[in-house]
């Protein structure tokens, strides 16, 4: 069957990492793009990041693009949740060719999983520190599950880019903070004097297994956005409004 993978493609005029399933001749079409002066001009907002990059990818169906509030909603793909329709969501379903998902980051990770069982699905997930206290990768499991029938053991999955461990503290009297420290298994976290540090990738990843999803069916990209500035926006780093731009869709010749 072979495992999930990625690579970045530095060469095009928007470059992107391109989240690969394990057969090539899967329906899927995902795909992150970074930073550069195509993502700068859009300046985080959807519309115009995919206009920007509609000369190598025509846009010609409706895009989904929630307003995204660090909860755990995540949003169908029906006709009426699509753009100038912004629903409030962390998270977009698409079930169906004819319609595109999308999510956008800055040190936030993405959370993607995707299966032929029981038919074409993919799942975009924007997890925050706040959504992976609420457990958005599991829920989203479970959502799924109930939905669509979707069995974790056949489904794949990938984690990042994403802030580090090294590079997200946060104050221990903070409200939020005391609740991750309730949350986050003992490994993914470091408590030093006044505060703690916190490790989204490696708890999200222990969420998806903890649901079910086979350790060698996910893949983490080993990006820090905070690190990487080459390559990513960092909104601790200063990045205010631009965002990397994830993509979707499932593509309509190959199912």
């Amino acid at each position: 069957m072979g495992i999930p993978s990625f690579r970045i493609d530095g060469t095009a005029a928007a470059p992107c990492i391109e989240y690969l399933p394990p057969s090539p001749d899967s329906p899927f079409f995902i795909r992150m793009y970074l930073r550069g002066s195509v993502m700068d001009e859009a300046m985080g907002e959807p519309g115009a990041a995919r206009r920007a990059i509609a000369g190598a990818e025509p846009a010609s169906v409706p895009l989904l693009a929630p307003r995204q509030v660090h909860g755990v909603r995540i949003v169908p793909d029906a006709a009426e949740f699509s753009l100038p329709t912004r629903p409030e969501g962390d998270g977009v379903l698409l079930t169906r060719p004819g319609v595109e998902g999308s999510l956008r980051f800055a040190d936030c990770f993405p959370v993607i999983m995707a299966s032929q069982e029981p038919r074409p699905w993919i799942a975009l997930v924007h997890a925050g520190y706040r959504g992976v206290v609420q457990n958005i990768a599991g829920r989203t499991c479970e959502h799924l599950a109930a939905e669509i029938g979707a069995d974790p053991e056949h489904t794949y999955c990938w984690i990042g880019p994403g802030i580090g461990r090294e590079h997200y503290s946060r104050l221990l009297d903070d409200p939020w903070t005391i609740k991750g420290l309730a949350a986050f298994n003992e490994a993914n976290l470091d408590i030093q004097e006044e505060a703690a540090r916190f490790d989204l990738g490696a708890q999200l990843r222990d969420q998806l297994l903890s649901s079910g999803v086979r350790l060698e069916n996910i893949c983490r990209v080993p990006i820090c956005t905070f690190e990487r500035p080459d390559l990513c926006y960092s909104y601790r780093r200063g990045d205010e409004k631009c965002r990397l731009f994830l993509l979707a869709r499932i593509e309509t010749s190959l199912v």
